[in-house]
């Protein structure tokens, strides 16, 4: 069935003066904020999603790793060392200094949640991130966000202002236990089904975590660091996800129409401060980025002319994925 819609739309644009990159589903690419504001904030932070939120990306990143006392957290890193103060504080408190590996490194997954609330975390010491300081305090304790509140974040936006920001989570821990607590979270009645009706994607690097998270849900799941070079290739990732994240240097024309025909959307990473890199992957029909400056990806988007004749079928992408599997 997801196939014959792809054939469909395709054949559509055929026939349509297009004077845009055509994308999965005719619609322009999204622009998914990477763990928050990273790009002006301590990523995966409170503030970071805070912030990330008032600069209207289309969804909100992040990664999720579970606490010893089982609370889903943001973070990236499996260790605390490389975005928060844990090794200085750690020297005044035996408690968390008992924590450590014989290495020093301090693994989230070992810290409780009133543990990890008393770090304050900071800048990655890495290009693209906080490279620009317009909104950084260097007197403020930014404070890891749960991933309760990552999706409160959106949710709570979306009842105040009615601008529908979706949300993004990554299983970065290894393991089923953290990809069935990221389906938890995004369909706990208390969202009312709002992330389950359109405004979330589920992620991982891991095939396994992959395929649990597309046979456990109707929530599209993007198979990271993947960028197929056959038909063969692109039809075996389509068996297990409904897109792609490969990384930038994986993605070039040949890997973005191998997804398409093979109906996978592709959202490649990671996108800094250069307009000028945006516009190469826009010009190649990629549907979404994952980006540290949502603001730059947006304005470059918006330079992307419009198609000059509007021939597509209204087929989103939550339809393609639904009509395939309802005939599984």
């Amino acid at each position: 069935m997801r196939s014959m819609i792809l054939a469909l739309t395709l054949s559509l644009v055929a026939g349509s003066a297009w004077s845009a990159p055509i994308t999965l589903t005719g619609q322009p690419p999204i622009v998914i904020n990477h763990r928050g504001a990273s790009g002006y904030l301590p990523e995966e932070t409170i503030q970071a999603y805070a912030l990330s939120i008032s600069m209207h990306p289309d969804y909100i990143e992040g990664d999720v790793y579970l606490t010893a006392d089982n609370v889903a957290v943001m973070l990236h890193d499996g260790t605390l060392n490389a975005t928060s103060n844990v090794v200085a504080y750690a020297a005044a408190h035996p408690d968390i200094k008992a924590l450590a590996s014989p290495t020093g490194t301090y693994d989230v997954t070992k810290f409780t949640l009133a543990q990890v609330q008393q770090l304050s975390f900071s800048c990655r010491n890495a290009t693209g991130y906080c490279t620009d300081k317009s909104y950084f305090d260097a007197t403020a304790k930014y404070t890891i966000a749960t991933y309760g509140q990552f999706l409160d974040a959106a949710y709570d936006n979306y009842l105040a202002t009615g601008e529908a920001i979706g949300v993004y989570p990554e299983a970065k821990q290894s393991g089923l236990n953290v990809a069935a607590t990221i389906l938890a979270g995004l369909t706990d009645v208390k969202y009312n089904g709002y992330f389950i009706d359109g405004h979330a994607f589920t992620q991982s690097f891991d095939p396994t975590q992959v395929s649990y998270l597309n046979s456990n849900s109707t929530i599209p799941v993007d198979y990271l660091g993947v960028c197929p070079t056959t038909a063969a290739q692109a039809s075996a990732i389509a068996a297990i996800a409904d897109g792609i994240g490969p990384s930038t240097s994986q993605t070039n024309a040949t890997c973005v129409s191998l997804a398409h025909a093979a109906g996978l959307f592709v959202h490649p990473y990671t996108f800094l401060n250069s307009p000028a890199q945006y516009a190469t992957y826009y010009a190649l029909g990629v549907d979404g980025v994952f980006t540290n400056f949502a603001p730059i990806a947006e304005d470059a988007r918006a330079l992307v002319p419009e198609p000059a004749t509007i021939a597509l079928l209204s087929i989103g992408l939550l339809g393609v994925i639904r009509a395939r599997r309802s005939n599984r």
